[in-house]
Parts: structure tokens; C-alpha cells; sequence
């Protein structure tokens, strides 16, 4: 047996805040040095994605229970960014996502989510006595509406800002920044990043893509569309659904017209639109002038909360590649398995690939 002092663990020091090399004993004693270390310390690797946001606790009924029903909770996490950057690592790119945590378990979950996927939490921020937001899914099988309740005012991702991050080397470190309409509404610090990041990534002629996910209970429209304003000029790529391009930016046109329309008064060179299963044509990319349209697939709803996010990854990922076709279409296809897995991070593995290649998608395999 060891004895206490020779014990190689105690004698290691911690690793850019990262929880898994540090003693607990050690948390509270992080000094001014090691934070201007982490700062200025270049990235040990270059990433295909770089994302950052909030992560929330997802906590919901179990069976399709309602929340005022139900006496038990299943925990998981989600945020649209984190969703993005882990369905990307899956899929074999280089992830990392940046944000705030607090110090313990609950940090700690989210952590251990997030880098059990393959995405890199080296520049995440760990905040003592801070909380970590929580999101109460409550499932809806028609008849029934699902829906959200937030919990997340004043949380420690709502204070990130350019002081957590050497982010102008994270940005040179990487090949594509990925950004989302819910960050800046979190707070003012949030809203100055996110501005400052688009600029600070366009500039150093990275591609930027903005989710719009308006969030009717963060923000208003006037504030959606005075942010997509802001940032347009930055973007190479606008991801939004159909309807909230009428109902939070104002147009009154559908499908190919509005994609053009969206295009032609931001100047994004890419409009990404989804539009209900019932639209014809259905969901479609707009570049540099050209459709590109998705393919419909059959899919049983399971869990609606995701799917939003798994179609950008999968945008993103074709995009990578420089192939329109296979991005819309992959696209679509990741869609379709959110939909289809509980949960708000995509599942999507190895084999589903080879199946959406093959096309045999669906079906019994034994």
C-alpha cells in the first residue's frame, strides 16, 4: 500500500481546470497564475468545430408521463451548441465547445456528457457556487403539446464573455465556428461575445454558421431580428425554420422565394430553411443562388427537443467536406434519427452512416 504522501496523484497539478486531473481539495486554491497560463496556452490541437453556449439539465417524466403527474424525473442534458458539436464528434470531426460550468456534480454531468461523445471541454470555465440552468421537458403525444419549462436565470453560462477564453487563438485553431440565436439573449456579456466572435472568426475568413432558434421565452422578435442584423454581415451560413422567418423576421413568402428573399436582405451565402413535412418542395439549401432540396424520410416522433440541432451537424458536416448534395441530405437524415431517439444529443453511430449511404434505412437488422 501507498503511503498518503507518495501518492503520484497528489503530486500532479491541475490541467486547465479540468475536474478529472485536479484534487477536489485543490478547487478552491486555483490561483491568478494558472488562469494567465490557461489563457495565453495555445491549443493542443486544431478542430474542425469550434461551438460555445449554454448547457442545460434536462429533467422529464418518464413514460410520456406530464410533469404535474409524474413523481420521478429522468436527467439528461442539452443545449443546441453542445447538441451541434456532439453529434459532429461523433461523426469523427475535432469538436470544442466553451462555456461556464459550476464546480461540482452538476458541472460535472454536463462535463462528462459532452467529452463521452469526443468533444473537447479543455476551455470550458468551472465558477464556484454558481448553478447550472435546468430545462423541464414535458413529452406530447397528440393530442397533447410538448413543452418547455427554462429554469435558467442566472446561471453561469449567462456571464460567459471574452475574458473565459483565449478565444482569437481558438478561432485561428479552427476550421468553422458555429454559433446559435439563444447565446446572445442570455445575458449582455453573451450578446457582445457571440457579436464579437462572428466578426473575430469572419475576419480571419473562417466560415460562420447562425442557428436563428428563436426561443419565444428568452427573447422578443424585435431583439431576434436586431441580432441576426448585427451578425449577418460575418455569416456564411443561416440556419432557420420556415415559420420563424415569417413570425419573428417578418416575410410574408414561402419556400424558394423566401430562402431567396432571406438571402438577398442579410447577404448570407447560404439559407438553410426547414419547412413543415407537408410543404412541397420540403426542407432546402439556397446557395449562391442554387436549391438543393432534402429528402423526406418516414419517421415515428419520439422526442422533438434535438432535431433542430442534429440537422445543422449534419449541414455541417457535409459542408466540411465541400459537398452540398451529401450536406442537405445528411442533414435530413440526422433530422429524422433526433426525432426518432429520446434524448437531446443525436445517437447517430457508425452503422447509421453506412445504412443512410446504402440506403437502407429503416427496417429489422439481425
Amino acid at each position: 500500500m501507498r503511503a498518503v504522501g507518495s501518492c503520484d496523484r497528489v503530486c500532479r497539478r491541475p490541467r486547465r481546470g479540468r475536474y478529472d486531473d485536479m484534487l477536489w481539495s485543490d478547487v478552491a486554491r486555483r490561483t491568478a497564475p494558472s488562469r494567465i497560463a490557461r489563457m495565453i496556452a495555445p491549443p493542443e490541437r486544431r478542430y474542425d468545430l469550434l461551438t460555445l453556449g449554454e448547457t442545460l439539465m434536462r429533467l422529464s417524466p418518464p413514460a410520456n408521463q406530464r410533469l404535474d403527474q409524474a413523481r420521478l424525473l429522468e436527467i439528461g442534458v442539452g443545449g443546441s451548441e453542445l447538441n451541434v458539436g456532439c453529434l459532429l464528434a461523433r461523426l469523427g470531426r475535432r469538436v470544442a465547445w466553451v462555456s461556464r460550468l459550476p464546480e461540482g456534480p452538476l458541472g460535472r454531468i454536463v462535463d462528462g456528457e459532452a467529452r463521452r461523445h469526443g468533444v473537447d471541454t479543455s476551455w470550458v470555465r468551472w465558477i464556484a457556487n454558481a448553478r447550472l440552468g435546468l430545462m423541464f421537458y414535458e413529452p406530447g403525444p397528440e393530442p397533447r403539446t410538448s413543452r418547455v419549462i427554462y429554469d435558467r436565470k442566472h446561471s453561469a453560462a449567462s456571464e460567459l464573455g471574452f475574458e473565459d477564453a483565449p478565444w482569437e487563438t481558438l478561432v485561428q485553431a479552427s476550421a468553422w465556428l458555429h454559433l446559435s440565436g439563444i447565446t446572445p439573449v442570455l445575458g449582455p456579456s453573451c450578446r457582445a461575445l457571440i457579436l464579437q466572435l462572428a466578426a473575430l472568426a469572419a475576419a480571419a475568413g473562417k466560415p460562420v454558421s447562425y442557428d436563428l432558434n428563436y426561443r419565444a421565452t428568452l427573447t422578443t422578435p424585435p431583439e431576434a431580428r436586431e441580432l441576426l442584423e448585427f451578425a449577418a454581415p460575418h455569416l456564411h451560413l443561416l440556419v432557420l425554420a420556415e415559420r420563424d422567418a415569417q413570425s419573428v423576421l417578418g416575410f410574408s413568402e414561402t419556400g424558394e422565394q423566401l430562402a431567396a428573399a432571406i438571402a438577398a436582405r442579410y447577404g448570407v451565402p447560404l439559407v438553410a430553411l426547414t419547412r413543415p413535412p407537408e410543404a412541397q418542395p420540403g426542407t432546402l439549401l439556397l446557395a449562391r443562388g442554387e436549391f438543393r432540396y432534402a429528402p423526406r424520410y418516414s419517421v415515428e416522433v419520439v422526442d422533438r427537443i434535438g432535431a433542430g440541432d442534429a440537422f445543422a451537424a449534419g449541414l455541417i458536416h457535409g459542408l466540411l467536406g465541400g459537398d452540398l448534395d451529401l450536406a442537405v441530405r445528411f442533414a435530413a437524415f440526422a433530422a429524422g434519427i433526433g426525432l426518432a431517439t429520446p434524448g437531446d444529443i443525436n445517437f447517430l453511430g457508425p452503422e447509421d452512416v453506412v445504412r443512410f449511404h446504402a440506403d437502407t434505412i429503416g427496417g429489422l437488422e439481425r
